[in-house]
Parts: C-alpha cells; structure tokens; sequence
C-alpha cells in the first residue's frame, strides 16, 4: 500500500486504525488463559492458584523483552515488530490447544516476550502524530486494551460453547476449552497477515546495520531513572499495571469460582466494563489535551483505582449483578484507562529518535508489575482462600502513586 498519496491526516487515522487492532487481539491474547484456567486447573486437578505462577513467568519474560526491544524495532520496524509479537501470542495458544502441561510455561514465556507491541506502536504514532494531539491520538490507539477486553470477553465464551458438525469427520464438533485456544491462535495469525500492506512505509526508517545488544538496555533504564518525571511515570507503569494485571488475571476466576457466575455472566461483566473503559480513554486524553494536566489526571486515575480494587474486595455472594458491574465499569475507567496518557507522555519526555526504547523502559515497570502482583495475589490466595484480601493488598501503590502525580514533580 502507497501512503505516500494520502495526506497527514489519512495517514494518521491508519495508523491509528492499525496499531489499535494490533493491540487489541494483543489483549485478547492475554486474557485467554485467565478465561480458561478454571476449566484447565479443574482437568488437571490443580489449584487455580495456578495461574500467579504462569502470569510470574509471562510477565518476568515480558520485562526482558520491553527493556531490550529499542534495538529490534530500529532495526527491523515497528510493524515487523507488532507482526512478530502477533505470531510468537497465537503459537502460545496454539501451545495451550495441545493440553500438555509442561509445554504451558513456554507459552508463558512467548506471550511474555511479546508485550512490545506496545512500544513498536508508539513509535509509529510518534512519528505522524502532531505533539499537540498526542494525549488523545495515544489514548484512541490503546482503546485497543479494553477493545480486546470487549472481543475476548465475548468470543472465547461463545467459541467455548461453540459446536458444529463435521462432514469429513461425520460427528459433532465441540471446540470447548483446547479448541478455543486454537481458533483464537488462528485469528490472531490473520491480523498479523493484516499489517503487511502498511509495513513499507511504516518500516520505511529502519535502520538494518543497527546492532542488538543488551548494552542499549543500561542506557534506557539510566535515561528513565535520571529524569524526574519519567520516574514518577515509571511508578505509575507499575502501581496501575500491578491493578491491571490482576484484575485481567483473576477477577473473571473470582466470579467463576468464587461467587459461582458461569463463564458467559463473567464474560459480559468483563466485556460491558471494557466498554466503558473505551469512552473513558478517549475522555481522559481530551482532558489532557485540551482542559486538564496529565498529571492531574494521572493522579485521580490512581486514587480512584485505588477505591475501585477496595471495592472489589468487598465482593460477596449477596453481591447483586448491577453492583459488580459498576465496580468493574469503575475498575476499567481508571486501573485500566491510563495507558495513552501515560503513554504520551513519555513519547513527549523521551529524547529524539529513542521513543520506542523508553517506552518500552517505562513499561518495563509495568512488566514488574504485572509479574510481582499476580504472584503475591496468588500466594495470598493460596494462604487464605480469598479472592478478596489481594485486591486490597494491591490497591496500596496506587494510592501513593495518585498522591505523587497531585503533587508537582520532586527534584
């Protein structure tokens, strides 16, 4: 595809369209195993508790991959890049279809190391977006999140129920839970089939003689430790992403097993409060463009996430539909409503022509996060049996993150 013909504007509503599509079944990816691990700990007669140990080795995988992608995405693209992680998410699926076991920590490690798409992404809009417009321009792109939130939170309950029959085979098919990851991995593989026509003039700035090497990975982290605000960002990554992580890691589980929802209730609670979350992204980066500050509005996302997380620890099965599904709404517009804001941000701090690399150091946090939080919500669960006390634990960080961003930026 030639964009060269197309103007600035058509330009950027494309990579826009792109990036957020290539986000969102990023997402989806990372919700399926949460979806499925009640029916997964139940065939092999394991804890559910389970899951903190796969997300521990998906998000410490992750880590590596967001503070050393600089150099792949200046070598080989931003798109190549999005196409990669695409492949590497359904080839972790494909892995969770064959119902072996031992083969599900690769998975882990697959989904993890591919957690740069976001990076690859902002450094496509960095590139043709006006710095004026980036605070809404981010936040529209990573509507991908709960945009995937929205798709997984629908499809893998419907493929799950899913049955047909086969004329070849002449006997009814159930994909149920192996099948679903199979066909998930499959249409995952499209949408990575899907970027080719927009790579060459996306990738059009790579640079091949760019060398890889973990030597760049010291020069980031140094660039986003020395400078104040892309600290205070670093601690929100990790207060905002640790609520995240948890609440795309255990809250569908708490419903399912511990209040007795079926999988297709969950899957609309968490599907109507990711919808939500997708107004609430664009509003947070209008207000920032146009009324507010970005930490401003950082911080009430983190004070209000805080309350969110608090409030789904007071769950219980005298807990009516409507209410679960305002604290979830709650949960998705502010725990889960940050990334553009955030995102923009650090495109706006970062020095010239290392975006992508920063980002990805940012998010590094983030990664900590998502791998230190479902790890110590699992132990709690473990000790405790409750799915309640973690949220509360959890919710911590983010009080004092919310409370830093009120605050000017400390020296």
């Amino acid at each position: 595809m030639k964009l060269d013909q197309f103007n600035s504007k058509t330009v950027l509503s494309i990579a826009v369209i792109a990036m957020l599509m290539q986000q969102a079944f990023s997402y989806v990816c990372q919700i399926v195993m949460p979806i499925l691990a009640d029916r997964i700990a139940g065939d092999f007669n394991i804890s559910r508790a389970w899951l903190g140990l796969f997300l521990l080795l998906q998000h410490g995988a992750a880590i590596i991959s967001a503070m050393g992608c600089g150099g792949f995405i200046l070598r080989y693209g931003p798109v190549r890049v999005s196409q990669i992680c695409l492949i590497l998410m359904g080839a972790g699926l494909f892995l969770i279809s064959t119902g072996v076991l031992w083969l599900y920590p690769i998975c882990a490690i697959l989904l993890g190391v591919s957690a740069v798409s976001t990076p690859a992404s902002s450094h496509i809009l960095a590139k043709v977006c006006p710095p004026r417009l980036a605070p809404i321009i981010f936040s529209i792109k990573q509507t991908g999140v709960p945009v995937g939130s929205l798709i997984g939170g629908l499809l893998i309950p419907f493929l799950l129920s899913l049955s047909f029959h086969s004329f070849i085979l002449k006997r009814p098919i159930h994909l149920e839970t192996y099948g679903t990851a199979l066909v998930t991995g499959l249409i995952v593989y499209l949408v990575a089939v899907a970027l080719q026509p927009i790579r060459s003039y996306f990738d059009s700035d790579r640079d091949h003689k760019n060398k890889l090497s973990f030597s760049g990975v010291s020069e980031t982290m140094r660039i986003v430790i020395s400078n104040r605000q892309l600290r205070d960002l670093s601690l929100a990554a990790f207060a905002f992403g640790g609520l995240q992580a948890i609440f795309a890691g255990f809250f569908i589980l708490f419903l399912i097993d511990g209040l007795n929802y079926s999988e297709t209730q969950s899957g609309s609670i968490f599907a109507i409060s990711a919808f939500m979350a997708i107004v609430a992204r664009i509003f947070w980066g209008y207000l920032a463009s146009s009324v507010s500050t970005a930490r401003t509005i950082l911080g009430g996302i983190g004070i209000f996430g805080a309350i969110a997380a608090v409030l789904v620890s007071l769950f219980d099965n005298n807990s009516s539909y409507t209410f679960i599904l305002a604290v979830a709404a709650l949960y998705n517009i502010t725990a889960l409503g940050w990334h553009g804001i955030l995102l923009a941000e650090v495109a706006r701090l970062a020095p010239p022509g290392q975006i992508g690399g920063v980002t990805g150091g940012v998010l590094a946090f983030t990664s900590i996060a998502m791998m230190t939080y479902p790890a110590l919500y699992g132990v709690i669960l473990a000790f405790t049996n409750s799915y309640g006390i973690g949220f509360l634990v959890c919710s911590v960080p983010s009080i004092i993150s919310g409370m830093i961003f009120l605050r000017k930026p400390i020296e």
